[in-house]
């Protein structure tokens, strides 16, 4: 990401301890297009740091998410582990049943919801995390064929 603070600096700002591993992991979350679980992040920095344990993989996770630089993700059933992206703009996931792609997706759906929950209910919406599941357009196309 061009302009973006290293991971050094992210670390740091956060107010974590700046460690070859933690930055190795945050770059390796960053630095992905798919969304990764610990296993994958973990196959991933041991090709880079055979030292690296799955132990330690789960600790700087916990860490990261504490700090605010990740969170964790549920894609539904089909993926039966967490997984986890870089704090960032809000998007939202659908994951289809049928073939198991996860698409990312924006609506200001969300947005509406939480002016009506602040309007109803008098709550401060701060962030919102949906996961949809269904079948996606591709898919349900195969089905119609």
């Amino acid at each position: 990401m061009e302009g973006s603070p290293s991971p050094d600096e992210e670390l740091r700002r956060a107010g974590l301890r700046v460690t070859g591993q933690r930055a190795l992991i945050l770059r390796i979350i960053r630095a992905s297009k798919e969304h990764l679980d610990a296993e994958d992040i973990y196959a991933a920095a041991r090709a880079q740091d055979s030292s690296l344990s799955l132990a330690t993989v789960y600790r700087t996770i916990g860490a990261l998410k504490r700090a605010g630089l990740v969170e964790q993700r549920y894609l539904g059933p089909g993926h039966g582990h967490d997984h986890y992206e870089v704090v960032g703009e809000e998007h939202y996931h659908f994951t289809c049943t049928r073939c198991g792609r996860v698409f990312e997706f924006e609506t200001s759906l969300a947005c509406r919801l939480g002016s009506q929950l602040r309007r109803d209910r008098g709550w401060a919406v701060a962030r919102s995390h949906l996961s949809l599941e269904g079948i996606c357009a591709e898919c349900v196309h195969a089905l119609e064929d």
